[in-house]
């Protein structure tokens, strides 16, 4: 499919460019409980709320990916400060990339208020398929992130039995393989065949 015919409606959707962000932005704010929502949404200090000021910086980025098309670096480093601090959340992955399928009835109902309410479907194919490859996208940066996370966390497991078998006396007999041991404590941790993704293909910008 051809982008050429959705120009009327991007840039319909481009002169309300702040309008689509700000809606956008007050909808995944209230994806959080109501106290944490309205934090969010009032504190402008980024060291006081990262979670917004992170989202608030990069929402523009991935609004000029989906009504123009953007160069990948931008785009996929807005997505990755998102989703490095969803990783560390309590959200399971369906839920941390949640935020970007939003997007979807925030255009619809503008354009709607703007009296377009049965724009091009063409138009409305293209956008939708640029804000799906944003969510494919932001899910490979999330399970990278979450991948590193377990791995930290094993690492510092195994740091801390290794500790306490040395405070036993035990240390050599368990670790170390010429010894008796199995070397478990300090073998290194294999890539993971399950959780390691390919760099996604961004279909819908240009790579620099």
């Amino acid at each position: 499919m051809e982008d050429q015919g959705a120009h009327p409606v991007m840039e319909a959707l481009a002169a309300k460019r702040s309008a689509i962000i700000q809606e956008w932005l007050a909808r995944t704010f209230h994806t959080y409980p109501e106290h944490t929502a309205r934090f969010l949404l009032q504190e402008t200090d980024p060291f006081r709320n990262p979670v917004g000021s992170t989202l608030t910086a990069a929402f523009p980025v991935l609004i000029d990916a989906v009504l123009g098309g953007a160069d990948a670096a931008p785009v996929t480093g807005a997505l990755d400060g998102i989703v490095r601090i969803r990783a560390v959340q309590d959200f399971t992955a369906a839920q941390a990339v949640a935020f970007i399928f939003l997007l979807k009835p925030v255009i619809r109902d503008l354009l709607k208020n703007a009296g377009q309410a049965a724009p091009d479907r063409d138009a409305l194919a293209v956008l939708e398929r640029r804000i799906d490859e944003l969510a494919l996208l932001a899910f490979d940066l999330f399970m990278k992130c979450r991948e590193r996370l377990y791995e930290i966390r094993v690492r510092e497991a195994r740091r801390r039995v290794k500790i306490l078998l040395k405070r036993r006396g035990v240390e050599g007999r368990n670790a170390d393989p010429e010894n008796g041991g199995n070397g478990e404590a300090n073998r290194p941790i294999p890539d993971s065949p399950v959780l390691r993704f390919p760099d996604s293909p961004t279909l819908g910008w240009k790579r620099p």
